[in-house]
């Protein structure tokens, strides 16, 4: 009995239609097999994959069972059905295909289970290793008499900035939680080292600092000279 490189799929699982939804893959008769599953209320579109050939799957979730078929993507003609149990990110998926030489239904079964999809890639204009919220202390001056400052530099993974300033004058009502006054906000980005802002209202980023870490610190380097930054 010849092989049909087609599988078909149905699932039953007491989950959303879009838990259905991701890539699967198995082995059907020792031959790699794989399903991308999409799903938008009960309707359920995808492909079904078996070596270098891929087919078209369209069905029905209701929540339990996924019914679906696997036709030809040029000529739209039906070949297969497809039948499964979901549970734990894994399809039990039985399919019936007609021989068309001989008439006679092939049933295949197959375990598919969900992969996982890649890690998105890592934006390169934005060192994750910066988002925070980092504090600057500055003793006052001993000889004057004057109040030391603390420096907040709040850096957010959706690329915002703000960096706020208060003077340190103890006291119970005194709180890390209170930034002070703001010096600037704006967007920020990353560039070897290189952190550069875009002050809001601006058109273009500039230089604020270069910047390393020596643990527990961040190290920035500008005009101002070098600052030791710790997180909060």
């Amino acid at each position: 009995m010849c092989r049909l490189p087609i599988l078909c799929l149905l699932l039953a699982a007491p989950a959303l239609a879009a838990e259905l939804d991701g890539r699967y893959q198995g082995t059907l008769d020792e031959r790699p097999t794989e399903l991308i599953l999409r799903s938008q209320e009960q309707r359920v579109e995808g492909e079904y994959r078996e070596g270098s050939r891929s087919f078209r799957l369209s069905g029905s979730f209701d929540g339990q069972a996924l019914q679906a078929q696997i036709s030809d993507p040029d000529s739209g003609q039906v070949l297969a059905n497809m039948n499964a149990n979901y549970a734990n990110d894994m399809l039990a998926a039985s399919l019936a295909a007609r021989d068309p030489a001989s008439g006679a239904t092939l049933v295949r079964a197959g375990l598919f289970q969900r992969v996982a999809p890649p890690p998105p890639p890592a934006d390169p204009d934005h060192d994750p290793s910066l988002v925070g919220t980092w504090v600057y202390e500055q003793d006052g001056d001993a000889a004057l008499g004057g109040p030391g400052s603390v420096t907040t530099l709040r850096i957010r993974a959706d690329g915002s900035i703000d960096q706020w300033r208060r003077s340190v004058s103890g006291g119970s009502e005194w709180s890390y939680d209170r930034p002070g006054e703001l010096q600037y906000s704006g967007r920020w980005r990353s560039e070897q080292g290189l952190l550069l802002v875009q002050l809001k209202g601006a058109r273009e980023y500039q230089p604020a600092a270069r910047y390393r870490f020596r643990a527990p610190f961040l190290v920035t380097e500008s005009n101002t000279g070098e600052m030791l930054w710790q997180r909060r």
